[in-house]
């Protein structure tokens, strides 16, 4: 598969962050936090759901982090839209992916949330794909980079 392929599926999975993004934040309005209480109910095995989001302090942190992956996925589709998948950004933004991967699921097991580090390990194994092929680890490519 060709490099453009590659890029469009980066390109791709930015839009997926964003699109998560977008689902936590709308939890912080009851009536739309049914995708939300969706994925917790999933992630937590069927123990929590939306109806938990009104325990004090719940839907306010569930739109928080929403908030907060909608700002990680937007700086990444504008550095994306700047540079497209140059290495030697995209290298650091990968170790960034990859510190939040091993800081969330170490959180995710010890809180008693075990499925959120397998949800975490689909998302991180779907940039890997384009990640790896495009050379962002690659020896190869590692004097291109200043990171």
């Amino acid at each position: 598969m060709t490099n453009a392929f590659w890029e469009n599926c980066l390109h791709t999975w930015v839009w997926m962050v964003i699109g998560f993004g977008c689902l936590f934040s709308a939890a912080g309005v009851p009536g739309l936090d049914a995708g939300a209480g969706l994925f917790y109910w999933v992630v937590s095995g069927g123990v929590v759901d939306a109806s938990h989001f009104d325990a004090p302090g719940m839907r306010i942190s569930v739109s928080l982090v929403g908030a907060v992956m909608l700002g990680w996925g937007c700086a990444m589709l504008a550095v994306y839209r700047a540079c497209g998948a140059d290495v030697a950004v995209w290298r650091g933004l990968s170790r960034a992916l990859l510190i939040w991967f091993v800081v969330d699921s170490v959180l995710s097991v010890a809180t008693g949330f075990p499925l959120n580090a397998v949800s975490n390990a689909v998302f991180v194994a779907l940039f890997m794909g384009p990640a790896v092929k495009l050379g962002f680890f690659s020896r190869g490519t590692a004097s291109r980079s200043p990171a």
